[in-house]
């Protein structure tokens, strides 16, 4: 069961139901403080819309601070997070992004943006 400092951040900062946040890191150092932990992530495309057909994802959300841009679905996906510490989580997500995502020479990722999946407590 999430604590109510949980439910309150995702409440006041989620504006999806695919748990995406702008600052992910306060999101997980709430969630981690609180006892929770991750079961896995996945990655969504933060492009603009009219560049989205280049994108390395599809469907998804619009951005409601930036109408211009919209966070794109990926087929990227890591689960068994369970038992990774706090610091792991982040370094797995700083590294990814630093990748990126690619899909064959047509298609890339522009701005991967993590999205969480809450472990059963």
């Amino acid at each position: 069961m999430l604590s109510q400092n949980v439910k309150d951040y995702i409440d006041k900062h989620s504006f999806c139901s695919e748990y995406l946040f702008k600052d992910w890191e306060s999101f997980l150092e709430i969630l981690y403080a609180e006892g929770g932990r991750i079961s896995s992530i996945s990655w969504w495309d933060y492009c603009k819309k009219s560049e989205q057909r280049f994108s390395v994802g599809s469907g998804g959300y619009s951005d409601p601070e930036n109408p211009e841009y919209m966070y794109a679905e990926t087929h990227l996906f890591k689960d068994g997070l369970e038992t990774n510490t706090l610091a792991e989580i982040k370094e797995y997500i700083i590294r990814e992004k630093k990748a990126g995502f690619r899909y064959g020479s047509k298609y890339k990722s522009h701005n991967l943006v993590p999205s969480f999946q809450i472990a059963d407590w």
